[in-house]
């Protein structure tokens, strides 16, 4: 481990030919607040150069995969008069860039969903090579709900999942289990508890140590040729929605434990 920088957000365990990262802000969900960002970049730019790291598992501590970007930090953004713009914007690419970074790896990268993977959290799962996922955890692209877009990660939930899925999935921004996600094929492997939850990544793990690693890099290679996206046109969307009048009323319903000012009443 001596390769790897000492993180506070993350919890790193190298062994057997697998690095594990956990993300490690489970009072929040798992949120990606800003310095769990900057670690995992860190964290899988080492990671790209060594050779003896076979594959690499993302997973939520305490339960939970993630639930999406840091809503605290989104709502400050909002509130900062002309800086709004640029710091939405800014955001936005650091997350575009982390989405790149893990689906790029040379590695494979396996997104191990529990509890909820919701948002950028579900972005994570659909840029990751593979996803093995508990029946119960909670999916959904929550964006719309609270004014906002899933430009950055839209790319990759359409690679995942194709067009017409993937565009029910985005505009409504309904919540799946992992069962129904395996149906749609967000989900790779589905596991009913947390025992076959640990056989199947033992399992899959595996499958891949049977597999060349030069091999699997340049098939990454190939397969990357068809994942391009535009990261400043999606950033230039997403932070226009961010300090729309929606994205504030969204923010402001969301923290307040209220309905939107869009819902219509039933």
């Amino acid at each position: 481990m001596n390769q790897f920088p000492i993180t506070q957000d993350l919890i790193l365990k190298n062994k057997n030919g697998w690095l594990e990262i956990r993300l490690n802000n489970a009072v929040n969900r798992n949120a990606l607040k800003e310095s769990l960002v900057e670690e995992l970049l860190i964290v899988f730019e080492v990671a790209k150069d060594n050779t003896d790291i076979r594959g690499i598992v993302l997973r939520g501590d305490g339960g939970v995969f993630c639930a999406g970007a840091d809503l605290k930090k989104m709502k400050k953004i909002t509130e900062s008069g002309k800086e709004a713009k640029n710091q939405a914007y800014d955001l936005s690419m650091t997350i575009g860039k982390l989405l790149k970074v893990i689906n790029q790896a040379p590695q494979i990268v396996v997104s191990v969903t529990e509890g909820f993977a919701l948002a950028g959290g579900f972005g994570i799962a659909c840029a990751s090579d593979f996803v093995i996922s508990l029946e119960n955890t909670k999916f959904g692209l929550t964006e719309t709900k609270i004014g906002l877009t899933p430009s950055q990660i839209s790319k990759y939930v359409i690679n995942k999942l194709g067009y017409s899925k993937a565009r029910k999935m985005m505009l409504l921004g309904t919540l799946i289990d992992g069962l129904e996600a395996s149906k749609i094929g967000l989900v790779d492997f589905v596991a009913k508890n947390n025992e076959v939850l640990e056989k199947k990544i033992k399992d899959f793990k595996s499958q891949v140590n049977d597999c060349s690693p030069t091999a699997v890099a340049t098939t990454k290679k190939i397969l990357s040729f068809s994942q391009n996206i535009d990261s400043q046109r999606a950033a230039d969307l997403f932070s226009d929605s961010i300090i729309s009048n929606d994205g504030k009323e969204g923010f402001e319903s969301f923290f307040n434990k209220r309905k939107p000012s869009w819902t219509i009443k039933k």
